[in-house]
């Protein structure tokens, strides 16, 4: 999608827009795995500004889902986000899936026997680095016959994952109400004759022209447990209304008033993306809403009991079964190569049944971890604290596990 930028001016500042200062704008944004954008929408000094403010609050809010689900992003890849267990264990999780110690430890203790050292790595090239500076104040330190010894281990946390998902706030709602008006751009809706949303974009002061809503399912025909991302614009000149709707994850359902009083002919137009493939999802949204409801969803009128635990649990199995195949696959991968290189046959050489019986014992010591981490773990649950601001969610970080660990 792109918009033509003659003519047009910066939503946020007003200044025409001219092929030296226009900007690409994402409808959803590239951080949680949009890939359209539109031009002629906002200047380039502009965006950069709501990108590391109101786009950056709503990637935070958004991050622990984004790792979750594997967001596949346009360019570069989501960073990785430091926990802590409930054990205390200092922990960071990977685009990628697997958890990994958020850094290396070192100590040094002087006994009876010496200095002894001990170090706990993330790779074989940390574990060398580390040993390169102690040998520097130790130089009689033999680094290739300690590295020859070097135990590499995987290991599962021990305490649990605790996330706590903050949605909402004028922040990261400014960075939706944009987005929403990026697609009435797109739709050819004026944004000249979007006022609740330009007075809000424009105006610290203003009142917030956006709510949640999960009374009912606005989107039809859902694809079951896909966590989509969507944004959607109608402009209805029965009720004068242009109304937004913007998903996240399936999970964060805002409406938006993006004006009032239209007279043009009738618009609907949606944008739905599948964050973990970038796959372009075909929906239909409705907005039916007159004034009477957009004033209720403003007053947190619109959000049941229970609604966005049941659309976090609609969304969630998906992810569970994803990355508890991806570590299966990785573990049972890992523990082939290493019986293989340890059971004493050489490549090509016909297995005897000593090189069998080795070979089971050697894959299920390494299959031992994962085994007893998924009997031994403990059920997840999840809770929503006030309306609409905190999904709260308590378990084991489905099926991860922290990196492999060298240990010297």
């Amino acid at each position: 999608m792109s918009g033509e930028a003659s003519g047009q001016r910066c939503v946020l500042c007003d200044e025409s827009i001219s092929a030296h200062n226009d900007s690409r704008e994402h409808v959803i944004p590239e951080a949680i795995g949009g890939r359209v954008a539109v031009r002629g929408f906002i200047c380039r000094t502009c965006n950069n500004g709501a990108g590391h403010t109101w786009d950056a609050k709503l990637a935070s809010q958004l991050h622990p889902l984004s790792l979750m689900f594997g967001v596949q992003r346009q360019r570069g890849s989501t960073p990785g986000l430091a926990i802590t267990t409930t054990a205390g264990e200092d922990l960071v999780i990977t685009a990628d899936g697997p958890l990994t110690l958020a850094k290396p430890s070192f100590s040094e203790e002087t006994g009876p026997e010496g200095i002894k050292i001990q170090i706990v790595a993330r790779s074989m090239e940390e574990a060398t680095r580390i040993l390169a500076g102690v040998k520097r104040k130790y130089p009689k330190l033999d680094v290739d016959r300690i590295l020859a010894d070097a135990q590499m281990s995987t290991s599962y946390p021990k305490g649990l994952v605790h996330h706590r998902l903050d949605f909402g706030g004028e922040i990261s709602g400014r960075s939706i109400v944009k987005s929403v008006l990026a697609m009435a751009h797109h739709a050819g809706i004026p944004t000249d004759i979007c006022h609740d949303a330009l007075d809000y974009l424009r105006n610290s002061s203003a009142t917030p022209c956006f709510g949640y809503y999960h009374a009912t399912d606005l989107v039809f025909d859902r694809p079951p447990e896909v966590p989509l991302n969507c944004v959607s614009v109608e402009a209805n000149p029965d009720t004068g209304l242009i109304l937004g709707y913007a998903e996240y994850f399936g999970v964060q359902r805002v409406v938006v008033c993006l004006g009032r009083r239209y007279a043009g002919g009738p618009v609907r137009a949606c944008y739905a993306v599948d964050p973990r493939t970038g796959t372009r999802l075909d929906l239909s949204i409705r907005l039916g809403f007159g004034e009477a409801e957009i004033k209720a969803i403003y007053d947190y009128k619109m959000i049941p009991d229970g609604a966005i635990q049941e659309a976090f649990a609609k969304v969630m199995p998906a992810a569970i079964k994803k990355r508890f195949e991806a570590e299966r696959d990785r573990v049972m991968k890992e523990a082939t190569e290493y019986a293989f290189a340890n059971c004493g046959a050489k490549p090509g050489e016909m297995l005897t049944e000593e090189h069998v019986k080795k070979l089971s014992r050697l894959v299920a010591e390494k299959l031992t971890p994962f085994i007893l981490h998924n009997v031994a773990r403990r059920p997840r649950s999840l809770s929503v604290a006030g309306p609409t601001e905190s999904v709260e969610e308590t378990g084991r970080e489905n099926e991860e596990q922290p990196a492999k660990k060298t240990q010297t």
